[in-house]
């Protein structure tokens, strides 16, 4: 599964791309909404985007709208440090565990079974 993680900020980019890749994921990396635009545009192959909601510019509600018309289909996962509500995405609220990422993109992806199993093999980390 490959995953665009994009956060403005490059502690928690960096700490989220880790997460994922210890967990046999493809991560690309984007520090801003027109950063991930540009990528997605370019990239044919691209399964999930996680993105933060507050990010200057462009924050990730708007990056959601514009992705929109690009892959209507592909899923997003929203995650912020402050309250949100989007009944539209999954969210995760910062901080959290890679358990609750995991369990976050199995329910973005419908992938259960196999995220699954990487939760049962894996140490609980914080992210």
């Amino acid at each position: 599964m490959v995953i665009i993680v994009v956060d403005d900020d490059e502690y928690v980019r960096r700490a989220v791309t880790e997460l994922l890749e210890d967990s046999a994921f493809l991560v690309i990396e984007a520090a801003s909404g027109r950063e991930a635009l540009a990528l997605v545009r370019d990239r044919v192959e691209l399964d999930l985007m996680i993105t933060d909601v507050n990010m200057p510019e462009m924050d990730g509600l708007e990056l959601v709208e514009e992705l929109k018309s690009m892959r209507p289909s592909l899923p997003v996962i929203l995650m912020s440090g402050r309250p949100h509500q989007d009944r539209n995405h999954p969210f995760l609220a910062k901080p959290f565990t890679l358990r609750g990422l995991l369990a976050c993109i199995a329910s973005a992806t419908a992938q259960p079974a196999a995220l699954q199993d990487q939760r049962e093999l894996l140490p609980e980390r914080g992210g």
